[in-house]
């Protein structure tokens, strides 16, 4: 746990090492363009599990403000990086989850196969993170017009793309499990033992836990497009959707496998379980940035000596 704390403290410091680099590069880029923006945006997320299982179902909400700086190196062709805050609230439910025991022996030495379902299992992810952008802007070219918004040449198309480091400040879990089926089969007799509740066989009843989760960094890939609107001679609007990709599962290590719930005195220590090699965090939404563009500054033509030298050629040339 030490090692992977001092891991993301350093991933971390990382980070803020390259932002603030990248959000100074106003002091020597005289020839470029800048945009300083506040954005807000949220929608629907959810969890895909790899392997695919045909059985789960997942959806949820998030949220994020933040703020950001876009430098271009053309008229057309950006990079972005900000920061932002946000929350998450997702939910992941597997029908039945199903684990085969073999190799038992029960208390007439018979050997049986022990075959478990947990039906009915969901878990729910509450966190609350801090997300650093890094991204390039490809925009369409503005044609030059007066600066009212409502004139449809005001618009033009735009397409971010890249990534995100997500900085799990804050991660609570619900987990449960509605009901625990065991089934033991016996190859001996060719026949199945289902209704022997004192041996741990049949129908009981589930049980729900909570726990939260440390610090930890999810990568995810992004896009965002939409339209860039002016709305004033140096302030855009951008309207937007975009669409997340988890790269990563901070929940894998916390995981415990399915054989360790086989009987029912076992799940009061239920805690999120290994449905999936992975559960990769997913989201799709809308957003909204408020962009101030600062324009390119231009050098001063440059000058012959000083302004009396100057003078003095003109009253020179015109005796001539």
């Amino acid at each position: 746990m030490k090692k992977i704390k001092k891991k993301t403290a350093n991933i971390l410091m990382k980070l803020i090492i390259i932002l603030f680099t990248l959000s100074n590069l106003h002091v020597s880029a005289q020839r470029t363009a800048l945009e300083l923006s506040v954005y807000g945006g949220g929608g629907i997320s959810f969890f895909i599990c790899n392997p695919m299982l045909p059985n789960a179902f997942s959806i949820g909400y998030h949220g994020d403000l933040g703020v950001g700086l876009t430098v271009f190196a053309s008229p057309q062709i950006g990079f972005h990086v900000g920061a932002g805050f946000g929350l998450n609230n997702t939910k992941l439910r597997v029908d039945n989850l199903k684990n085969l025991t073999s190799g038992l022996i029960d208390a007439n030495a018979y050997p049986f196969d022990l075959h478990t379902t947990l039906i009915g299992y969901n878990e729910i992810h509450k966190t609350v993170f801090v997300s650093f952008p890094v991204m390039f802007q490809f925009q369409a070219k503005e044609k030059k017009q007066a600066w009212d918004w409502t004139k449809s040449q005001k618009k033009r198309f735009y397409l971010k793309a890249g990534g995100k480091a997500l900085l799990l400040l804050d991660h609570k879990y619900e987990v449960g499990v509605n009901k625990l089926n065991n089934l033991a089969y016996y190859p001996e007799f060719d026949n199945w033992a289902g209704t022997q509740t004192f041996a741990g066989l049949g129908d009981f009843d589930g049980n729900s836990n909570n726990g939260k989760l440390g610090l930890s960094i999810v990568a995810m890939a992004t896009v965002e497009a939409g339209i860039k609107w002016r709305i004033g001679e140096k302030v855009y609007l951008y309207s937007g959707a975009y669409f997340d990709v988890g790269l990563m599962d901070p929940t894998k290590i916390s995981r415990s496998p399915i054989r360790n719930y086989t009987y029912a005195e076992h799940l009061q220590y239920l805690t999120l379980l290994q449905v999936a090699d992975r559960v990769n965090l997913m989201g799709v939404g809308v957003r909204v940035r408020l962009a101030f563009a600062q324009p390119p500054k231009k050098e001063p033509c440059p000058q012959w000596g000083n302004s009396n030298d100057n003078n003095k050629y003109k009253r020179n040339r015109n005796k001539n």
